[in-house]
């Protein structure tokens, strides 16, 4: 700062007396930019944590207090005091808080994430599936990071800093938009896929979880296994179900979940092509529905309904959405089954909870 003081001031009186206090405000500049960028580049900062126990923040403010209370005392007993602080920052940093998790039930939480889906699925035995990630609607984009800004946030709440897998139900924005900052900020284990129509938004998320360590796995109509206390089987799609040039609704890959006598589906966008074949071939039994393709007309068919019986439905739409979803036919039609709707339009983020007998249903601001 005093170089390039001296160096406007001298500018006035001779260039070439200006040029040495600029060429030293030059060095001095390009040495702290280049050196945050190089900081940045090692992603020094880039440390996220989970919300902090209770305990952990009030040994925290105590430990500040403390520092507060030695400032300018007597050496030791300051140096105590930073000492404290360096312990409490560490434990911060390096100590994982104990996410909030139920154990002995299936919780399955729809997140807000407006006009697309993300789903936490925490299994009785505490592992997570978070399949899909919100994002933009369409190819315009937007300045909002679904899964930077929506996503990530709710996780480090509940004080999770790892997943256990990670979803993508198909290639739409409103999908996968924000999955590249859940891989990179939660590094999964697994990410599953289904059908890979060509798509360069799929392909940068492919690439992203390559780049983190992650594997891809890809799931078909048939496969079958134990996911953390739960039998996961997928519903769709088949091996040879058609791949279009670009992401469509009926590429989702469909998920149930069972625990104990309680079931989950999960549709993704599926429409009623995709639909009318898991009914009839898969004859699919949920206590719990979410909602194919946010509630469209062309979704949430009369054969999946008298197929699943399901007792909850929950909608994934954004509120005052241009495309005047949910449908009425669509909400009579559940309504008729008994059926009992919530939605994250009118009720925000909603979690269910699967104790392998029954559903109960709590809004998450109220948890």
């Amino acid at each position: 700062m005093p170089a390039a003081v001296l160096a406007l001031a001298l500018g006035y009186v001779s260039l070439w007396l200006a040029k040495l206090p600029v060429l030293v405000a030059t060095v001095a500049l390009n040495g702290i930019t280049g050196t945050i960028q190089g900081l940045g580049g090692l992603h020094l900062a880039d440390l996220r944590v989970g919300m902090p126990s209770a305990v952990m923040i009030t040994f925290a403010v105590a430990s500040l207090i403390l520092a507060m209370w030695t400032a300018r005392r007597r050496i030791v007993l300051t140096s105590l005091g930073l000492f404290v602080i360096l312990l409490v920052a560490l434990a911060l940093a390096f100590v994982a808080p104990r996410p909030d998790k139920h154990s002995g039930v299936m919780e399955v939480t729809v997140i807000d994430v407006g006009e697309g889906d993300s789903i936490l699925v925490i299994t009785p035995s505490g592992k997570t599936l978070l399949v899909d990630a919100g994002g933009p609607i369409g190819p315009g984009g937007s300045q909002l990071d679904f899964g930077e800004d929506v996503v990530s946030p709710y996780l480090w709440e509940r004080g999770f800093t790892h997943l256990d897998a990670v979803a993508i139900t198909h290639g739409h924005s409103d999908h996968i938009g924000g999955m590249i900052s859940v891989l990179r900020s939660f590094r999964p284990r697994e990410l599953w896929v289904g059908l890979l129509p060509p798509s360069h938004a799929l392909e940068n998320v492919i690439l992203a979880a390559q780049e983190s360590g992650v594997n891809v796995v890809r799931h078909w109509e048939g496969d079958e296994f134990d996911f953390g206390g739960t039998n996961l089987r997928v519903l769709f799609p088949p091996r040879d179900w058609p791949v279009g040039d670009k992401p469509q609704n009926s590429d989702s890959m469909v998920l149930s979940l069972t625990y104990g006598q309680s079931s989950l589906l999960l549709e993704g966008d599926a429409e009623k092509r995709a639909e009318r074949r898991i009914s009839a071939v898969e004859h699919p039994r949920a206590n719990l529905l979410k909602a194919g393709h946010h509630g469209s007309a062309n979704a949430t068919t009369q054969e999946l309904i008298e197929s699943a019986r399901p007792e909850f439905a929950i909608i994934s739409v954004g509120s005052g959405n241009s495309f005047g979803l949910p449908r009425a036919e669509t909400l009579l039609r559940l309504a008729v089954a008994g059926t009992r709707v919530y939605r994250t339009d009118l009720d925000g983020a909603v979690t269910f909870y699967l104790d392998g007998h029954s559903v109960k249903a709590t809004l998450a601001g109220l948890q």
